[in-house]
């Protein structure tokens, strides 16, 4: 069994926040990274894991589209988020926002990175896909790096 097998298989059935970067990797069909994330987002489409993600991971994958111009991705990318059932796809709240507060504060962590962490503790999902070295684990949240995933 891969490593990415082996990660799949340890996050069956749980809550699984997956940050910007694994959309990115996916949609761009990314060289070094998209054998980990196809998957990764195969198994939410399956339910084999239970996908989550915010609204700002949305807004941060249409960001490259806008600045090119390119309306036809944008839209192909929206369509991608909207698929039903697939993704529950979180609002950032007040609550939420006090939390990356208070995480960026205690961890040190990047607005934007805390934001998304904030987000899956208050989802309830056990772990947090990323390919940010910086982010790490916690007792509310495990961190699944993609790069460690690479074969």
């Amino acid at each position: 069994m891969g490593k990415i097998d082996a990660a799949l298989a340890r996050m069956a059935g749980h809550r699984v926040y997956l940050d910007t970067n694994v959309f990115i990797y996916f949609l761009d069909r990314n060289p070094d990274f998209f054998p980990v994330v196809r998957p990764i987002i195969a198994s939410v489409e399956s339910g084999l894991i239970i996908g989550h993600t915010g609204d700002a991971a949305i807004a941060e994958t249409l960001v490259k589209p806008y600045q090119t111009g390119n309306l036809a991705l944008v839209a192909s990318f929206k369509e991608f988020f909207s698929m039903e059932n697939f993704l529950s796809i979180q609002p950032h709240d007040a609550a939420t926002f006090d939390l990356a507060a208070q995480l960026r504060a205690g961890r040190g962590l990047r607005f934007i990175d805390a934001l998304h962490y904030a987000t899956a503790i208050r989802t309830g999902c056990k772990f947090f896909i990323s390919n940010d070295g910086g982010i790490q684990s916690s007792d509310a949240l495990e961190v699944v790096v993609v790069k460690n995933l690479l074969e």
